[in-house]
């Protein structure tokens, strides 16, 4: 058999066990006018590029360096194209989907949710890979030219490979967190706008690291890896989105993405620990690291919070099938599982490791940082005491009809936490010349209670044990829905799975 031969089955071979919506997908989007038109275009704005570039450029095209700047034109292109367009495609790939009812075949077929999540990735991944080659010999062209740089033009075209993988599976799970037909034509111009904004922001970002980037710099590799990490644990999450959305309600739709939740946040302090011990003259814990990773971790966990707290309680009996035999495990697994009740244990649980750490860094600040333990002690309270209001609200009122939505408790925490932040400056509101230093009354407002604490803290003594008891009013409203949640997963009773024997006639099953 002849080389060709062998090439021809191989890929015949690898055609017949690819994903069969990679095969689908890009069977449709290679056909597409859509693909064609941005595919002439690409060529005949690089053709142009080439040709003016070539008649203005004059003897610089011999004698000059101007390689880099021929290849900064041909980049922007080629970034418009695959961080714009084809995220873009992938978005409205799966909104098709659902407008031409295709998607319920999909979901009626042997492919799991994640298989169809990752045959729309992998079909963005290949009109990817056709503009890099369309755009390859001009590139080539631009290696001639003296000032070319081949490290940072491998550099540029990787990491724009690897955002455009990042920005195609955004799109995707927003389009699939798309429920509501008539506003599909809004929500796309939205996904356009934010992908251009997108581009922009992300070709300003790689644009100046690539400037100040050197191969000798330690801090500019471990800068870079902590960011790639960062990005794929959020196109991990995103991918558990989308697969989230996808699945049947009665599914486990929730424990995937609250692990994903978790891990981000180990990973934001891990790293910061591993940095500072591999690396310890490139980095060390003080405020410039430890406050920034401090409030953002708060702000994580007040988001994640939110959407955990007030989730649906029910658990179908597909979930308590698939529950684990031991105890203990159940006993670790049940925070991830659905349900506000048990969503409120994972946010304390994962707040009690942030409190733990506040307390172990602040020595590394010193003794001059106003930042204090006080500050995100309190973080902490503010937190339990809202999560806990939106945990009691949503086991009242979703108890009260099944017309009160998860995203309406949400929005009347916040509606509650901005009137708490307006109220205590109610008297400008009859005296504008009324000048309030900060009091009790105060600690309705979180961020003059955090600037307070961060500046003076003159109250620290009174905010402190207050924010303790409202903490703990917080905790006992919800610790017998908290303690019923745990106990439903714990001890409840899973029958075995029915088993086929061995010397049984086909169809007949053995067990439940």
């Amino acid at each position: 058999m002849s080389t060709f031969e062998r090439s021809i089955d191989l890929l015949e071979t690898v055609g017949d066990r690819a994903n069969p919506i990679l095969v689908k997908e890009t069977r449709q989007s290679l056909k597409s006018r859509q693909f064609v038109v941005t595919f002439m275009l690409l060529l005949a704005a690089s053709w142009f590029i080439f040709t003016m570039g070539v008649m203005l450029g004059g003897d610089a095209i011999e004698f000059g360096a101007i390689g880099n700047e021929f290849f900064w034109f041909f980049y922007v292109i080629l970034a418009f194209a695959v961080l714009v367009l084809v995220p873009f495609s992938a978005y409205r790939s799966l909104l098709a989907e659902k407008d031409q009812t295709t998607y319920d075949l999909l979901s009626i077929t042997t492919l799991s949710p994640r298989q169809i999540v990752w045959g729309k990735l992998l079909s963005a991944l290949v009109q990817v890979l056709i503009f890099y080659s369309a755009i390859a010999p001009f590139i080539a062209f631009t290696s001639l030219l003296q000032g070319f740089d081949f490290v940072m033009v491998g550099f540029m075209l990787v990491i724009t490979l690897l955002l455009a993988m990042l920005s195609s599976m955004i799109a995707i799970a927003s389009s699939a967190m798309t429920k509501q037909r008539q506003y599909q034509a809004l929500t796309s111009m939205f996904m356009l706008g934010l992908l251009i904004v997108q581009t922009m922001f992300l070709l300003s970002i790689v644009g100046s690291f690539v400037n100040t980037f050197s191969l000798v710099d330690a801090e500019a590799w471990w800068t870079l890896a902590f960011g790639m990490v960062i990005a794929a644990s959020y196109f991990l999450l995103f991918q558990q989105v989308a697969t989230a959305h996808l699945t049947f309600e009665s599914d486990d739709r929730t424990s995937g993405i609250r692990m994903v939740f978790s891990g981000q946040f180990l990973l934001l302090w891990g790293g910061i620990y591993a940095m500072t011990w591999l690396a310890p003259l490139t980095f060390s814990l003080g405020e410039d690291v430890i406050i920034p990773a401090t409030i953002l971790s708060f702000i994580h966990w007040g988001a994640v919070g939110m959407f955990a707290v007030t989730d649906d309680p029910y658990l179908s009996r597909r979930v308590r099938r698939n529950l684990p035999d031991n105890r203990l495990r159940r006993l670790l697994f049940a925070p991830f599982l659905q349900g506000g009740h048990r969503g409120y244990v994972y946010v304390l649980v994962h707040l009690a490791i942030l409190t733990a750490i506040s307390v172990a860094t602040v020595p590394f600040l010193g003794s001059l940082s106003k930042w204090s333990l006080d500050v995100p002690i309190a973080m902490t309270c503010y937190l339990v005491i809202y999560l806990g209001i939106a945990c009691a609200l949503a086991r009242w009122c979703l108890g009260l009809s099944s017309d009160i939505r998860a995203g309406h408790i949400r929005v009347l925490t916040l509606i509650l936490l901005a009137i708490g932040c307006m109220l205590p400056y109610a008297p400008l509101l009859w005296n504008p010349l009324y000048v309030q230093s900060y009091n009790i009354s105060m600690l309705l407002n979180p961020f003059a209670t955090f600037y307070h604490l961060s500046d003076s803290g003159s109250y620290a003594s009174v905010i402190i044990p207050v924010l303790g008891i409202g903490a703990v009013l917080a905790l006992a409203v919800n610790l017998r829905a908290m303690k019923q949640g745990i106990a439903e997963i714990v001890f409840a009773e899973v029958k075995p799975r029915a088993v086929v024997a061995e010397n049984v006639p086909e169809g007949a099953l053995i067990g439940e």
